[in-house]
């Protein structure tokens, strides 16, 4: 299995290599009463494609948790300015299921914290002068991989893929038909389903993801419910592009869970 997980992480490497950058934008539609943190639950597959040379698929699943939560507020300065600021934090654990709900073995939990400027976050894919909102700016972040000390974040941007979700940035997102009813764990709620698709490509490496996302303002953040599906090809480098043949996929499931009013930080920021 480690091997497997080698050959993966070194494709997708390979061919999301000179793709631009992916940020939060995603994930942050809106912002609710700070205190408030949401839950998501679902699984996450990995597949090695072995069928295209006469062999069996190999598929290895886990169980994923990302919990996001708003943690306080604080002025601070950005671009020039003194403006109200969130703290937010996204804590992910990916792993088997146990008694405790989830055992993420020895990785253990990922923590994010990060100062977002609060006029950032305009829930809408541009702003009023038609600029696509592409990332989510940060003021300061930190983070903690499972019993490592906490560390501060560099840059002024928080990038989400791949370690906190696995959907991307996408500069087209298309709407599928009007809001309807979804039923999650907390409740029906109102949702418009969005659609978007990203593709890159080199001498070696294709990958093509697509992401379905289900926005509604009746949950905390703006998100309800998204699924992904990446898929990657290989070929030698002067063969031609018809000798493209797929080599792995990966497939996300996520929806929301729980919902409660009561976040507490588990990062102390310096």
């Amino acid at each position: 299995m480690i091997r497997w997980l080698t050959i993966v992480i070194a494709l997708f490497g390979l061919c999301l290599g000179a793709a631009p950058r992916a940020y939060a934008q995603g994930l942050i539609w809106k912002l609710p009463a700070d205190g408030t943190w949401i839950r998501y639950e679902g699984t996450y597959q990995q597949i090695e494609t072995r069928s295209n040379t006469g062999g069996t698929d190999l598929t290895i699943q886990w169980i994923q948790h990302l919990t996001i939560k708003s943690v306080g507020e604080q002025d601070a300065e950005f671009e020039g300015k003194t403006v109200p600021c969130r703290w937010l934090e996204f804590k992910v654990q990916t792993g088997k299921k146990s008694e405790a709900g989830i055992n993420p073995g020895p990785v253990g939990a990922s923590i994010y914290k990060v100062l977002v400027p609060k006029n950032r976050v305009i829930g809408k894919l541009a702003d009023d002068e038609t600029i696509p909102v592409s990332f989510l700016p940060i003021v300061k972040g930190y983070r903690k991989e499972g019993d490592k000390p906490v560390e501060e974040m560099t840059g002024s941007v928080f990038q989400i893929y791949p370690k906190v979700a696995r959907f991307m940035h996408y500069k087209i997102l298309e709407k599928e038909g009007e809001p309807e009813p979804l039923d999650l764990a907390t409740g029906s709620v109102n949702a418009q389903k969005w659609k978007g698709k990203y593709e890159a490509e080199n001498s070696q490496g294709h990958t093509v993801q697509e992401a379905e996302i289900w926005r509604s303002d009746d949950v905390p953040f703006g998100l309800a419910q998204w699924s992904v599906k990446q898929s990657m090809e290989r070929k030698g480098n002067n063969e031609p592009r018809s000798a493209f043949k797929q080599v792995a996929q990966s497939l996300v499931e996520m929806k929301a869970l729980e919902i409660g009013t009561d976040a507490k930080s588990e990062i102390e920021s310096p």
